[in-house]
């Protein structure tokens, strides 16, 4: 990401970009927000609130992060920033908003910046989280990627969807939401033989414990839970499973280095 001075960036009326930037408290490190008014002709008061809110969202096999803001409560002056983890610099930009510790949104006119607010980064977590589940997913190009945006707000739009489809509390996706999920609680169907093996992982949510079906040969002679992978339920029962020294086995491919082999939309939270 280039690195910007505030007053160099210009908007059209309802726009809204992120940037690294040189302004306001002179740190070229930090991740900012950038926005326009919807309607130039409606004087808008300088930024008292930002609210924020993120989510992760799946189009045609492309992993979309959504954050979108709401400026002043007002329902006309919502924002939606998309980013795009398979750009050249996106695992660099994720882990910088996972690490900065506040934002600096900037309201902006024909001028440049008109006003600021600084905030703490209610992102952080979300973007740590983020890292974790799309570092595992198989790159796309940045056209695949634009094209997915543009299909997918051509469904949801307007962005007050956008704002009421996305829940408050999906910025605790990270980790502030419940890890202790019982068997009970799974939302669809575990066969009896299997609800002892259950699991619930922050990075893959219902999970079932089962020995990858190429490391059967190893799991014959050694410790059983050297061998033991956690995949997602919908994963598990969509391929099958058969039984070895009491332990589920699924022809789900372990990759050393990386782990199984999953789809990124079996996960369920």
């Amino acid at each position: 990401m280039e690195i910007y001075d505030s007053e160099d960036i210009r908007l059209f009326p309802g726009q809204a970009v992120k940037a690294l930037s040189r302004a306001v408290n002179g740190d070229s490190q930090q991740i900012g927000f950038f926005l326009r008014p919807i309607d130039d002709r409606v004087d808008i008061p300088d930024l008292v609130d930002v609210q924020q809110r993120g989510g992760l969202v799946q189009f045609k096999n492309i992993l979309l992060v959504l954050t979108i803001l709401k400026i002043n409560n007002n329902d006309r002056e919502i924002f939606d920033v998309w980013w795009n983890y398979h750009a050249p610099n996106g695992p660099s930009l994720f882990d910088r908003m996972s690490k900065q510790d506040s934002i600096i949104f900037h309201l902006c006119d024909d001028q440049g910046t008109r006003s600021f607010f600084e905030t703490p980064n209610e992102f952080k977590k979300f973007f740590e989280y983020l890292a974790k589940v799309l570092d595992r997913t198989t790159p796309w190009t940045e056209v695949e990627f634009d094209r997915a945006v543009t299909g997918f707000c051509a469904e949801n739009y307007p962005k007050l969807s956008l704002w009421n489809m996305v829940q408050s509390d999906t910025l605790k996706t990270a980790g502030e939401k419940r890890q202790d999920f019982t068997v009970n609680e799974y939302p669809g169907y575990i066969p009896p033989d299997l609800r002892d093996f259950y699991v619930y992982e922050r990075d893959k949510g219902h999970c079932i414990r089962i020995i990858p079906s190429n490391l059967e040969a190893e799991a014959e002679f050694s410790d059983i839970d050297q061998v033991l992978e956690t995949a997602p339920v919908k994963t598990v029962l969509r391929c099958g499973f058969r039984w070895l020294k009491g332990y589920p086995v699924a022809p789900i491919p372990f990759i050393p280095g990386h782990g199984l082999a999953i789809p990124p939309d079996d996960c369920e939270f």
